[in-house]
């Protein structure tokens, strides 16, 4: 059953329908209006939607936006997931189901963190679908290439893979990130660490890493026909700016920036630059076309 939320003076409205295999996903979009565009924000994987609220009420006076969590992680049971319920194309038939509910031909689509690296996936999957690209922080899972990771990203995918691998593994990597989140201090939005708050959630969010990570998104970039931002910051100790530079080597209509100031989050803070950077972008995109 559909519910609306209120943005501000604006609604937003969340509900749900099934995948073609059945499962639950949760979506929300802004109160649409016929002559607006469209955004559709590929959200990080384990998410809540709420926490996107900034996003959507930044880009709601101008735009139509939809946001979508990613499949099953935060599912209230304790069922077993099968071997490709995580797959990047059960990922992309999951936006191709929900995007598919507007009216809308063509979206801009913003890939965050992981979601960039779907967002790729979708890239050339469905390019006919995709307006403008815009990869935001992206993880692209590069950790061969020492230049392109972090100690942060070595460390998480150290426990998400053992955790994944090995069920004899997963409630002490549990119990390892839960007493690190009840020390951890750092400027991180509420809500970030879903995915490790729960043992069954923590199993899901697993299972899907190791999938993600199977991925080749450099291959991916070399094939992608839009015109593309990438950002990425200096401060980010999940993403790092290096692994950005490369994948927009790859695709051949790429356009980087990066901000000496931004961490990790900022899609997630109300009125950030990084939310600023992506208005004033899609501003000149729109000025260009006319």
């Amino acid at each position: 059953m559909s519910k609306l939320k209120y943005i501000g003076r604006n609604k937003m409205k969340q509900d749900a329908i099934k995948s073609h295999d059945g499962i639950e996903l949760h979506y929300a979009v802004t109160d649409i209006k016929e002559d607006k565009p469209w955004i559709a924000l590929i959200f990080p994987f384990g998410l809540k939607l709420d926490l996107a609220i900034p996003f959507l009420q930044f880009f709601e006076p101008q735009y139509n936006v939809v946001v979508w969590e990613t499949r099953s992680i935060l599912e209230d049971s304790t069922r077993e997931v099968g071997k490709e319920e995580f797959s990047i194309e059960n990922h992309l038939s999951d936006m191709k189901t929900i995007l598919d509910l507007f009216p809308s031909e063509k979206y801009i689509v913003v890939g965050y963190c992981s979601g960039a690296g779907i967002a790729l996936g979708a890239a050339n999957r469905y390019p006919n679908l995709i307006d403008d690209l815009l990869l935001v922080h992206g993880e692209y899972t590069m950790l061969k290439l020492e230049e392109c990771t972090t100690n942060f990203a070595r460390e998480i995918d150290s426990l998400l893979s053992m955790a994944g691998k090995d069920e004899s593994y997963l409630q002490s990597v549990f119990d390892k990130i839960k007493q690190e989140r009840l020390e951890e201090t750092s400027n991180r939005p509420d809500g970030i660490d879903m995915p490790f708050t729960r043992l069954e959630f923590l199993r899901r969010h697993s299972a899907n890493y190791l999938s993600y990570k199977a991925n080749d998104f450099e291959h991916l970039a070399q094939w992608v026909p839009h015109k593309t931002l990438l950002m990425s910051g200096e401060l980010d100790a999940q993403a790092n700016v290096e692994s950005t530079k490369r994948i927009a080597s790859l695709i051949p209509n790429a356009e980087v920036y990066i901000d000496p100031d931004a961490d990790h989050y900022g899609l997630l803070r109300e009125d950030s630059n990084t939310l600023i950077t992506i208005w004033n972008y899609l501003y000149g995109q729109q000025a260009n076309a006319a």
